[in-house]
């Protein structure tokens, strides 16, 4: 049992009504970004009593950068690309590193359909833009109350479909396509249907290059430059010994003396003044009646409802040799309705709904950049649960069907040597990848996140507060965002402690 010696003192010229403790000491929950930024800024504060409590294995949260093949390359299961460079606390703190790099400066994804053919360029252009180039976030797409899919489907049908509609062979193809312009959404906004994800959108997009990525190095490069690791490991913070691995938060006490009681599942306890907490809303959802004693609030229980999470799945593969050409980029797959119904007869291994296969999912494959050998395949809608179960093997084996259903005409498709899988949505430590804006819980002077962030206070004193990315108002769903709030909230602390 663990109980930190307290110094009090009173500030005689505070405004607050209560003491403050000359070594504030701090829990952080969540080894993730928003976790390892707030205690890297607390300790470059001289604030240094402090502890990470992480039930996983490892540090990274939604970043698992894991290496993959003998290249010594490494791939993310997690989060992969940093998006944007204006406003962009990753890319500041990098961008003289020399560590990112674009996808493509001529991002040109290849669309084919389920008979093997691709589509012709003028037509794939136009089905492109409206699909493949869909953004979720974009402000056209700001109508309160709608769901994306509802505003996308008028919009589709107003444009590409009108044009087409006296030619039957391209008409059928657009009524096809709707489901990919729905994994395209779901893959954006990480829900599992697009009637979830509101039209609203409070996010701002960071500008510039939306697809850098990290040189085969992965963005566990973050969390080494965060804590100065990176570049002159010499200048590395104090803090491997204040993390603590699988160790599982069961509950937080938080009314007591101006105090909060952490317990673990191996009934291990800790005091501190303030505790941050940093999981996902995925957690919160699942666990949030246990987990708080007092139990939450009103507004931040809507909160919790009011954001979405759900999955986004990864299959990477490796391939001994690369058997697509330099100019490839990402491929995109479009199902007939006939070949859609007959895949689970050609097919007929892991999850099966509705006689579909979970093959359907599969939304695009990418190969990124200072990765050798590697495609990663996206998976989107609410197959994910059961494909996150399914063996590696039959994964394989399923992708190098649809690889060579797709793709067999143009390329000599081999099987891949190696083979990672995500579980982001089964994992009781997140319960999904990154969070959105709900539909139906949508209202222009309502941020959410910025409730969800709201610290649990005792007498006026801030003692347990939030972080993680579905508390930033403006960069939810990314790890910048994420970032952000795990400033925000080391600084809350730092500002109590400031001497007046």
């Amino acid at each position: 049992m663990y109980f930190p010696l307290f110094y009090l003192t009173l500030s005689s010229v505070c405004l607050c009504r209560f003491t403050f403790a000359s070594d504030p000491s701090v829990i952080i929950i969540g080894a993730g970004p928003a976790g390892i930024a707030a205690a890297a800024k607390l300790l470059e504060n001289s604030i240094t009593n402090i502890k990470i409590l992480e039930a996983e294995n490892r540090i990274g949260g939604r970043i698992n950068s894991v290496e993959f093949s003998e290249s010594g390359k490494f791939v993310d299961l997690g989060a992969e690309y940093c998006h944007g460079q204006t406003n962009n606390i990753v890319y500041e703190l990098v961008k003289d590193l020399n560590i990112l790099e674009p996808i493509s400066q001529d991002f040109s994804p290849a669309l084919y359909y389920s008979n093997g053919s691709r589509l012709d360029s003028a037509f794939t252009e136009e089905l492109q833009a409206v699909i493949l180039g869909y953004d979720s976030h974009d402000s056209n797409y700001n109508t309160t109350g709608a769901a994306i899919g509802d505003i996308f489907l008028k919009k589709y049908n107003a444009t590409i479909v009108k044009k087409y509609q006296n030619d039957n062979e391209k008409s059928k193809i657009l009524k096809e396509a709707l489901r990919l312009a729905e994994q395209v959404s779901l893959m954006i906004d990480g829900a599992f249907s697009w009637i979830d994800t509101s039209a609203v959108k409070h996010y701002e997009r960071s500008e510039g290059h939306q697809l850098l990525v990290w040189k085969g190095r992965g963005y566990k490069t973050i969390l080494e430059v965060l804590t100065k690791q990176h570049p002159d490991p010499k200048e590395k913070l104090p803090i491997d010994d204040k993390i603590f691995l699988n160790t599982q938060v069961s509950k937080i006490t938080w009314s007591s003396n101006n105090e909060v009681v952490v317990k673990t599942l191996d009934n291990t306890t800790h005091v501190a003044d303030h505790v941050i907490f940093t999981p996902s809303v995925g957690v919160l959802k699942e666990q949030r009646d246990a987990l708080f004693d007092p139990s939450l609030s009103s507004p931040k229980l809507k909160a919790i409802e009011a954001i979405g999470i759900g999955g986004v799945m990864k299959i990477i593969m490796h391939f001994d040799n690369e058997w697509w050409r330099d100019e490839d980029v990402i491929f995109a797959f479009l199902w007939s309705k006939e070949d859609l119904s007959n895949v689970a007869r050609e097919f007929p291994f892991g999850p099966i709904k509705n006689e579909i296969s979970w093959l359907s999912a599969v939304t695009v494959m990418a190969k990124v950049p200072g990765n050798p050998g590697v495609l990663i395949a996206w998976l989107t809608g609410d197959f994910v649960p059961e494909i996150e179960q399914t063996p590696v093997e039959t994964l394989k084996d399923g992708c190098n069907y649809l690889l060579n259903k797709f793709l067999g005409k143009d390329y000599n498709i081999t099987t891949p040597d190696g083979i990672l899988k995500s579980t982001w949505r089964s994992n009781s430590h997140f319960r999904g990848t990154y969070s959105y804006e709900r539909a139906g819980c949508d209202k222009d002077n309502i941020r959410y996140q910025e409730d969800l962030a709201e610290p649990l206070k005792v007498q006026g004193k801030p003692v347990v507060l939030f972080a993680g990315e579905a508390t930033n108002p403006v960069h939810y769903s990314t790890v910048h965002g994420a970032i952000e709030t795990g400033y925000r909230e080391a600084q809350r602390i730092i500002n109590l402690y400031k001497k007046h």
